[in-house]
């Protein structure tokens, strides 16, 4: 396709088409929400070019553009991937060529961009939170069933206190998972600690109906009210930097980081830290072990070895000798 059918911007912008294709994808509102944001965003870009006529071309621009402006790989994948849906679907519908099919975009970079946080620094992290208010104890719980039980911050935030339930002899907390609405089969085991952390800051809170949030807002303003992903965040940031842990590399996905980490260094299987970690597949949680492996590589130490293993040797019988 090379986008021979001459619609325009401002046709493909016609709200009813929009609201068509929106209504066809069938997904969350929260998804919808994104689709929306994501094509308006690229209709701007050309009326900011003054476009009248979007061609394939146009797409490889519009990706170098967000590139350009600094946006995450993830970010312009997401923006990208949204006008493939569309011009598809438009294709399909006869109203334009599909001139984002093959549009390539750069391969997700599995590398972590973050850091998981050593033993020592756990220890260090937890120990420096001030207990003495209710506010310091349910940011210590937080940190708990982040860094032991692996949750993630849109976890957290949507954890309810219905959701500590008892399940074949143990604590447990069942989770809403990642792009899901409810809370489904996925759950975490809570240990002794983590349930002891949560419990003291539930007793001190008190008011804790069952549907209201686990983790709840201390201000007069957010008094009781769930915390959201950026609150949550910036708690995690902000013991870390109170730990002495200022570094772009560590933040609240860190402390996921760590506890999946933790549990492949404890001997824990890929497939048993998968489900823990309720990775969809097992190549995201060998992304954890490869870097272990890469951690604890001795290569460059046997390359050198090899190379300069018997000068060093000779030096030091000479330096001996000369002693």
């Amino acid at each position: 396709m090379n986008g021979q059918m001459d619609v325009t911007t401002g046709q493909l912008m016609d709200e009813a088409i929009l609201e068509k294709f929106l209504t066809f994808l069938n997904v969350r509102p929260r998804s919808i929400a994104a689709y929306r944001y994501n094509i308006k965003a690229f209709f701007d870009y050309l009326s900011s070019q003054g476009i009248e006529t979007p061609r394939r071309e146009h797409v490889f621009a519009y990706r170098d553009f967000l590139i350009g402006t600094g946006k995450r790989h993830s970010t312009v994948r997401a923006y990208l991937i949204a006008l493939r849906i569309f011009f598809r679907w438009s294709a399909c519908e006869g109203l334009c060529d599909n001139i984002a099919e093959y549009v390539k975009f750069k391969k997700r970079d599995y590398e972590h961009r973050r850091d998981a946080l050593t033993v020592r620094q756990v220890r260090g992290l937890l120990k420096k939170v001030d207990r003495s208010t209710l506010r310091g104890l349910r940011n210590y719980a937080i940190l708990m069933v982040m860094v032991i039980g692996g949750l993630r911050c849109i976890e957290v935030s949507r954890a309810k206190v219905g959701d500590l339930v008892r399940r074949d002899g143990r604590t447990v907390l069942y989770v809403y998972g990642k792009g899901r609405d409810d809370s489904g089969a996925d759950y975490v085991t809570l240990p002794r600690t983590v349930r002891c952390s949560i419990r003291e800051y539930l007793r001190q809170r008190g008011g804790t109906e069952r549907d209201a949030p686990l983790f709840a807002g201390t201000g007069n303003r957010h008094r009781d009210r769930p915390l959201s992903t950026r609150s949550i965040s910036r708690i995690v940031k902000d013991a870390l930097i109170d730990a002495g842990y200022n570094s772009d590399r560590l933040c609240a996905h860190s402390l996921r980081h760590t506890a999946v980490t933790l549990a492949l260094m404890g001997g824990e299987t890929l497939e048993a830290v998968k489900e823990f970690a309720r990775h969809r597949s097992v190549n995201t949680t060998l992304v954890y072990s490869h870097a272990l492996d890469r951690a604890h590589c001795t290569c460059t130490q046997t390359i050198e070895r090899v190379l300069f293993g018997g000068r060093r040797r000779k030096k030091a019988k000479a330096a001996s000798a000369r002693a």
